[in-house]
């Protein structure tokens, strides 16, 4: 997420704590910086905490456990900055358990380990409306843009309630649920608003289906995904410890492959690891720098470099671990 859906949480929070109509902003920063908290889990790719770490980003600090323990603490010490114990404990599990509810709703990078300590398995929600956010200087882009837009959409009711203005033009309510249904629905006259108003550009790979695709889950086999879908069109090897869709453009770690040779990625800067050159083969780059622990399969591109429908399949230690299927610009 952009961390504008945790935000707005954070200032609702702050009213229904206070109970008051119009929070005041230092009560509403405070709640959303503990709505953000269980993002800190990030600080472990610097220290060579890999993604699918019990500690790495979306593990502990996204579990249920952590956040009920979170706000006990909260709970024990609200008294003695002489705030009513019961109703900070109550505020502070709603916000947090929140959080790691929240980013299972998300179309991207790994799931939530909801039940850490007692299962590392990573869960996403059945429907998936918000869009992952780009990474660092990636988010300074037009699709960070449509994700931040994408997030406000979806959580305005959030931020109105925080707020609460007097009176609510009626035909905002319109408004915003037609615009929640372009955002989150599927319907396939939704995705043919959105291709024509966009100028949608796709190109599938050969032998691709939307159906099959449909079928594709989390831990099966790249063995059974390329038996489904058949060869990608492109596919991305990474060698830092963050998963490519983690992983900014700028840290020069992640190798891009067309027809089995090493290329430039279509919409970004030239910027490969040490060593590697273009028209390397698979072969080449296995032999300098072993084997990738995350890669991704491309399934759709846009040749002219405009908007188009985005399917990829990630796999980390040779299983799915992400499957995106969204709106996308190159």
């Amino acid at each position: 997420m952009a961390s504008i859906g945790h935000i707005a949480v954070g200032m609702a929070a702050a009213r229904v704590y206070r109970d008051a109509p119009a929070p005041s902003w230092s009560s509403m920063a405070w709640w959303s910086a503990l709505s953000l908290l269980p993002d800190t889990d990030v600080i472990g790719f610097a220290l060579g905490v890999e993604y699918g770490d019990p500690w790495g980003h979306r593990g502990a600090t996204h579990s249920l456990t952590f956040a009920m323990a979170l706000a006990a603490a909260i709970g024990l010490a609200a008294p003695t900055l002489r705030l009513p114990r019961l109703r900070a404990w109550l505020v502070a599990s709603v916000v947090l358990v929140s959080h790691g509810l929240l980013d299972t709703m998300t179309d991207g990078g790994l799931g939530c380990a909801l039940l850490w300590p007692f299962s590392l398995t990573r869960y996403f929600a059945p429907w998936r409306p918000i869009p992952v956010a780009p990474i660092g200087l990636d988010f300074v882009s037009p699709n960070g843009l449509f994700v931040a837009l994408t997030e406000l959409i979806l959580f305005a009711p959030v931020v109105v309630f925080a707020l609460r203005p007097r009176r609510i033009p009626r035909v905002l309510i319109p408004v915003w649920c037609a615009s929640v249904w372009l955002i989150a629905s599927s319907d396939p006259i939704r995705e043919a608003i959105l291709g024509f108003v966009l100028r949608e550009d796709t190109e599938y790979a050969s032998g691709f289906s939307n159906r099959s695709f449909q079928s594709i889950e989390p831990g099966q086999s790249n063995a059974e995904v390329r038996q489904a879908l058949g060869a990608p069109l492109g596919e991305w090897w990474s060698y830092p410890p963050a998963p490519p869709w983690e992983t900014s453009a700028a840290e020069c770690q992640v190798v891009h492959f067309e027809s089995g040779l090493v290329s430039a990625e279509p919409g970004f800067p030239l910027c490969l690891p040490r060593g590697i050159q273009i028209g390397m083969s698979t072969t080449d780059v296995h032999r300098a720098l072993g084997s990738p622990r995350f890669l991704c399969w491309g399934y759709s591109r846009s040749p002219g470099s405009r908007y188009f429908r985005l399917r990829e399949v990630c796999f980390s230690d040779g299983k799915v671990a992400a499957i995106f299927q969204r709106w996308a610009s190159r």
